[in-house]
């Protein structure tokens, strides 16, 4: 690729990231907790699995040494 070739994609690579809207810290992590609270119900992590069946990583059976 030529000097001019990269220099163009840079460029248009610094357009695109100049339109990314952009909001503070503050204001997302504001969101991120108000989306946790609202789901904190169904989040297995916290209150585990309902049934011991509905758990993926369950083993499925035991292991035999033959």
């Amino acid at each position: 690729m030529s000097s001019v070739a990269e220099q163009k994609k840079l460029v248009e690579q610094l357009r695109l990231e100049y339109s990314v809207q952009r909001k503070p810290v503050s204001e997302c992590v504001k969101e991120m907790m108000d989306f946790m609270n609202a789901n904190n119900e169904k989040d297995v992590l916290l209150n585990g699995f309902p049934n011991k069946k509905d758990n993926p990583f369950m083993e499925k059976g035991g292991c035999i040494i033959v």
